[in-house]
C-alpha cells in the first residue's frame, strides 16, 4: 500500500525481552516445625494466606479413596473454637472466605484478607488444621454430597478417561485409583477423617505462605504462637511411582456417544531435573499452547475437537506428559493419528529456531504474568516447597526457558516422547470406535 492517509504505521520493533524480576520473599522454620514463605508484593492493601498440610489422597489406606474429598467438606465446618458459622464469620469480618482443596500429596487451606488482618487470619487457618471439629452430626449431609458428587463423576467422560488413564500408567499405586467405591464411601464415618488427619497432619509437614502488602513480623509472631505446641506426628513416605513402561491401549465403552475422549499420555522426569524445562517448553510446542502444532492440527486444520489441550501433570518425583481431547466419534483414529503424528514430527527433526523462541517467549511470558497476582505467586511458592525447590530455580527460570535450543527439544522429544512407551485411552461408542483402535496397540476393554 502506498503511503496517504490509508497507509497504516510501520510494524513497531520489538526490543528484547525483560525477565520478571524476583520477588523478595521472607522464609523461616517456626519453634513448632511449620515453615513460612511470605512474599511482599502489589500495592492493594489485601494479603493472601495458604496453610499447606501434608495430607493427601497417596497416604490413604486400601478402600479410603474419596476420604480425602471428604475430609475436606468436614474442614469446612470449623475448628474447636470456631464452628462453621463463627468461622466464616470471622473470615468475613477480615474481608475473606474459606477455601478448601487437596491433592495426591497436600490439603491446602485458603483465604485472602485485608491486609490489616493479616496476624488474624494466619492462628484462624493454624486452629482450623491443629483442631478441627469434624461433628459426627454432619456425617450423613456430607457423605451424601461426595456420593452425589462420585455419581456424577462416574458418568463423565473426562473422569472416566481420566481413572483409566491413571490405572493404566500407575498399576497397583495410590495414584492409580481416582473413583471411590461407591460401598466403601457410603461407610465412611467422622471417627475416620479424624484418624486420617491426625494420623498424617502436624507442624513439621506444614507450610505457611502469604502474599501481598502486610506486616511479615506479626503474621510469624502469630504462626509461631498459634502453632506451638503442635505436635509433629512420624510422617508417612510416599513410595516412589513406578509407571507403565510399555504401549498400553485402553477402551472404555460408551454406548451412544456422540464425542470420544481420549488421553494419550507418557511418563517424563519432574520439577527439578535437568530436562524438566525443555520439556515444558516441548509441551508448549506440541499442545499446551493455542498455537502449539496438536491444536493447530486438530482443532484449527481438522476441525476434529474444539478445546484440546496437553500438560505435564506433576507430583513430588513423579510427572507425566498428557494430550486431552474430546473429539467427533467419526474421526477418533483419525485424530489419534494426528496426536502420535506431531509427536512423531517432533522426533524426527529439530523444529525451527523462530518457532522455539516464540514458544519459549510463552511460557516464559506466561510464568512472569501468574508471578504479577497473588495467586499465581502462592502457586509457584506451593510448588517450590511440593519439589523440595529453593529460590535459585524461580531466578534463573525465565533465563533457562530462553535458552532452550531446538536441538534441546528435538533431543527430550527423542528421549522421553517415546511412541513404544505411550499410554493411550479411548472413551467411546463401541460399535463406532472399538474397531478402529487395534492399529494403535492391543486394546484393553474397561
Amino acid at each position: 500500500m502506498s503511503a496517504g492517509r490509508g497507509a497504516l504505521p510501520p510494524r513497531p520493533i520489538l526490543g528484547a525481552p525483560r525477565t520478571a524480576a524476583l520477588t523478595p520473599r521472607r522464609r523461616d522454620v517456626l519453634p513448632s516445625g511449620i515453615r513460612t514463605a511470605l512474599v511482599q508484593s502489589g500495592s492493594v492493601p489485601v494479603v493472601a494466606l495458604r496453610l499447606v498440610v501434608e495430607v493427601g489422597s497417596a497416604h490413604l489406606a486400601p478402600g479410603q479413596v474419596w476420604l480425602d474429598r471428604l475430609m475436606h467438606d468436614f474442614l469446612r465446618e470449623g475448628s474447636a473454637t470456631h464452628d462453621r458459622a463463627a468461622f466464616a464469620d470471622a473470615l468475613a469480618a477480615m474481608g475473606g472466605s474459606l477455601d478448601v482443596e487437596g491433592d495426591e500429596h497436600t490439603t491446602v487451606l485458603r483465604t485472602q484478607v485485608l491486609a490489616e488482618h493479616a496476624a488474624e487470619a494466619a492462628p484462624l487457618l493454624i486452629g482450623l488444621a491443629r483442631t478441627p471439629r469434624f461433628p459426627a452430626e454432619e456425617t450423613a449431609r456430607l457423605v451424601a454430597d461426595q456420593q452425589r458428587w462420585a455419581e456424577i463423576a462416574a458418568q463423565e467422560p473426562q473422569w472416566r478417561a481420566h481413572a483409566t488413564f491413571r490405572a493404566a500408567l500407575y498399576g497397583h499405586h495410590p495414584y492409580a485409583t481416582v473413583l471411590p467405591q461407591t460401598e466403601a464411601l457410603a461407610g465412611f464415618t467422622a471417627q475416620d477423617v479424624r484418624a486420617f488427619w491426625e494420623r498424617h497432619a502436624g507442624a513439621g509437614g506444614s507450610v505457611l505462605l502469604a502474599a501481598g502488602r502486610f506486616d511479615a513480623d506479626a503474621v510469624t509472631a502469630a504462626a509461631a504462637h498459634a502453632s506451638d505446641g503442635w505436635a509433629t506426628p512420624k510422617l508417612t513416605a510416599v513410595r516412589q511411582a513406578e509407571a507403565s513402561s510399555a504401549r498400553v491401549v485402553r477402551f472404555v465403552p460408551r454406548p451412544g456417544a456422540e464425542q470420544t475422549t481420549l488421553r494419550v499420555g507418557i511418563p517424563v522426569p519432574p520439577p527439578g531435573h535437568g530436562d524438566y524445562i525443555a520439556l515444558e517448553v516441548a509441551n508448549a510446542l506440541l499442545g499446551g499452547s493455542f498455537n502449539s502444532r496438536i491444536t493447530q492440527n486438530i482443532r484449527e486444520q481438522k476441525g476434529y475437537t474444539y478445546s484440546p489441550n496437553s500438560q505435564i501433570s506433576t507430583r513430588p518425583r513423579d510427572a507425566y506428559w498428557v494430550e486431552s481431547a474430546d473429539v467427533t466419534t467419526p474421526v477418533t483414529a483419525p485424530a489419534l493419528d494426528e496426536i502420535l503424528g506431531e509427536v512423531d514430527r517432533l522426533r524426527a527433526s529439530a523444529p525451527p529456531i523462530e518457532e522455539v523462541a516464540s514458544v519459549a517467549n510463552y511460557v516464559a511470558g506466561v510464568f512472569a504474568i501468574r508471578g504479577a497476582t497473588l495467586s499465581g505467586l502462592l502457586d509457584h511458592l506451593e510448588f517450590l516447597a511440593l519439589h523440595g525447590l529453593d529460590d535459585r530455580y524461580t531466578a534463573v527460570y525465565e533465563e533457562r526457558v530462553r535458552a532452550v535450543t531446538p536441538a534441546e527439544l528435538w533431543r527430550v522429544a527423542r528421549d522421553y516422547l517415546r511412541p513404544e512407551r505411550l499410554t493411550i485411552v479411548a472413551v467411546g461408542d463401541p460399535d463406532a470406535v472399538r474397531p478402529g483402535l487395534d492399529r494403535f496397540g492391543a486394546v484393553v476393554e474397561g
